[in-house]
């Protein structure tokens, strides 16, 4: 058991040292980038979007990087790359307005209609589908249909 203590205490004095760190450094940068698998702090910051069919990829590009990460040798590093299909979080922290805008990508709302070609159903189109009646998807195939927010978890 002192051994699963000893762990515990080194973890929780990593994880102390590292917030005292972003603290001390959180003032000298411009922008704050969280992802799913980390969070950045940065000075310049350039986000691209590409849609698929599924998914969209975020590509984002960072100079003067500082990386939540207790386990790294160095946290800060002067370029990242970083590749993401979860939620990009970006927070200015300082800089003049409109900073942000230019870091952000353009026209991806246009883009995702035009990969996804979204088209609005013709009137023949909707009468000729409510004759039908939907097919039931098989049990256990992971298709139900769930009155659950998209993209929520399930419920344990």
């Amino acid at each position: 058991m002192a051994n699963t203590d000893d762990l515990d205490e080194y973890d929780a004095g990593l994880e102390l040292r590292l917030k005292k760190e972003y603290a001390d450094v959180f003032q000298i940068f411009r922008f704050c980038v969280v992802t799913d698998e980390a969070t950045y702090l940065c000075n310049e910051l350039e986000i691209d979007c590409v849609p698929h069919a599924a998914y969209l990829l975020f590509e984002l590009s960072m100079v003067d990087v500082w990386v939540w990460d207790r386990n790294r040798p160095t946290r800060i590093i002067p370029r990242a790359h970083v590749f993401t299909t979860g939620d990009v979080t970006v927070e200015q922290l300082r800089g003049d307005d409109g900073e942000l805008e230019k870091s952000l990508p353009k026209n991806v709302l246009e883009q995702l209609r035009t990969q996804l070609e979204i088209e609005t159903p013709t009137d023949e189109d909707a009468d000729s589908s409510s004759s039908e009646a939907p097919e039931a998807p098989e049990a256990g195939t992971g298709l139900e249909s769930t009155d659950d927010a998209a993209g929520a978890p399930p419920e344990n």
